[in-house]
């Protein structure tokens, strides 16, 4: 496929949806695990993130693979995010 001029709607429109799901699972994957392990706030974060980040990926990615590739990646980047607001929130930056 060289740019997609020539596919019908159904296959754009499979296209489409496979690009969704690589950029939509990884986020989703991760706040489900959250979520099993009672973080329940953060999960809700991470799923309103995710899935924003998700549609943002599934209009503007070419292939499948590079969805899920960026997928991954802000599935990496959430997790990170939260590991350095749980040590802000804990660390003891001044003691009295």
């Amino acid at each position: 496929m060289a740019d997609g001029l020539l596919l019908t709607r159904r296959e754009r429109l499979k296209l489409f949806w496979g690009r969704l799901g690589g950029g939509l699972g990884p986020p989703l994957l991760l706040a489900m695990v959250v979520a099993a392990l009672g973080g329940g706030a953060v999960a809700v974060a991470i799923a309103v993130l995710g899935v924003l980040l998700g549609l943002v990926i599934a209009t503007n990615a070419k292939t499948t693979r590079g969805a899920t590739i960026a997928g991954i990646a802000i599935a990496v980047a959430l997790f990170v995010l939260q590991l350095v607001i749980a040590w802000l929130a804990n660390h003891p930056i001044e003691k009295s």
